[in-house]
């Protein structure tokens, strides 16, 4: 299989940048792994089941909270659709009840954290993202600078941004300004 790279291997300096001192953000990237959307139609609970079972999940969350296991993490996006970042290929689940499409190479992770992850978020999008509203384990879909992008906290102060790669650089960008009053940490881009 062919490693992806981020598109934002070339774009990022590692380095220091804004706010003198210690920063407030680190921003970088992670590889994806893999990426799938399943996807069905009546009867997608009865056929995302075994993709579920044999990554360990059992359920996929609700659409706040994913659900995990060491083989997997899976964010319910729609009713009938849930994301799943796990390094096995899910393409043999293909069948009449469940579409099955790699994602892989379509979206980056961009990733921040630090004691300003927060406030950073909280100016770029429409989303309360106070610890009580916005916990570890939790997600959201959202929008940065109009561009659509599901962030998910990691931890305390730790989130991953899934981006279209397409729209990579664009949502890097408006993060990187938004974060150089808190004092920026960047990464070697993954």
């Amino acid at each position: 299989m062919v490693e992806m790279l981020s598109p934002l291997k070339t774009r990022l300096q590692p380095g220091s940048y804004g706010a003198a001192g210690a920063a407030g953000i680190t921003m970088g990237t992670c590889r994806t792994g893999g990426l799938w959307q399943i996807a069905g139609w009546d009867s997608f609970e009865a056929a995302a089941a075994p993709v579920l079972d044999t990554l360990g999940l059992g359920a996929a969350g609700d659409f706040r909270s994913c659900g995990q296991s060491s083989e997997a993490t899976a964010w319910r996006v729609a009713p009938d659709r849930i994301l799943i970042r796990s390094s096995a290929d899910l393409s043999g689940f293909m069948s009449e009840q469940l579409a099955v499409l790699d994602l892989g190479h379509a979206r980056t992770v961009i990733t921040l954290s630090g004691p300003a992850a927060r406030d950073l978020l909280s100016q770029v999008i429409a989303v309360d993202t106070a610890p009580a509203a916005f916990g570890p384990g939790e997600f959201r879909q959202t929008g940065i600078h109009h561009v659509g992008v599901l962030i998910h906290c990691t931890g305390p102060g730790s989130f991953e941004l899934l981006v279209p790669c397409t729209w990579a650089e664009t949502v890097w960008e408006v993060l990187f300004d938004n974060a150089l009053p808190h004092g920026v940490a960047v990464g070697e881009a993954a």
